[in-house]
């Protein structure tokens, strides 16, 4: 596997093998779709929520984000901590559970969250808008096979956040969030 932009195009990456990181095509189109939302990331926070191989957080470094990761995985967190010293490149990680960890962090541009496909989304998702910053989004990874957690009239996210965009590449849907700011 092999970071698909920014300073760090082409460097290859060795993950965990227990880990499956987001397709290539699926990292380019969410760093597609923020550019052009955002111009920029200069400046910006990325929050990658159940960071697991790191690709995302490195994909949105490599980019010029500021970065923190959480991941309570050790193994996974010696790989990141590995990866970025052949960068010879600083985020933040976090070595927690990422639902612990989001109830103390905020103020973020962007928040990906990716946790494994049977979590509870909308508890997540509710947790995670309250770490965005005013004009922040929030993507959501998950199974294709399975409703967006707007779409679920009891979903149990918060009636500020506005699901706005989605994508779907195969298995995997992005759902893209933004707060409802009056």
């Amino acid at each position: 596997m092999q970071l698909t932009g920014g300073q760090f195009k082409g460097r290859k990456l060795d993950v965990p093998e227990n880990v499956k990181p987001t397709l290539s095509k699926v990292r380019e189109s969410v760093f597609n779709i923020l550019k052009s939302e955002l111009g920029s990331f200069e400046n910006l926070t990325f929050l990658d929520m159940f960071a697991g191989s790191g690709v995302m957080a490195l994909e949105a470094l490599s980019r010029g984000f500021n970065v923190t990761a959480t991941e309570q995985n050790r193994l996974c967190i010696a790989s990141i901590k590995s990866i970025l010293l052949k960068l010879d490149a600083r985020i933040k990680l976090i070595c927690t559970d990422s639902l612990r960890a989001i109830k103390k962090l905020d103020g973020f541009d962007v928040i990906y969250i990716d946790p494994p496909w049977e979590y509870d989304y909308s508890e997540i998702i509710a947790l995670a808008a309250n770490a965005l910053s005013r004009n922040g989004i929030l993507i959501c990874e998950s199974d294709n096979k399975k409703p967006t957690p707007k779409e679920i009239p009891s979903g149990g996210i918060p009636s500020n956040v506005k699901l706005y965009k989605k994508k779907i590449y195969g298995r995997c849907k992005l759902s893209f969030y933004k707060l409802n700011v009056v």
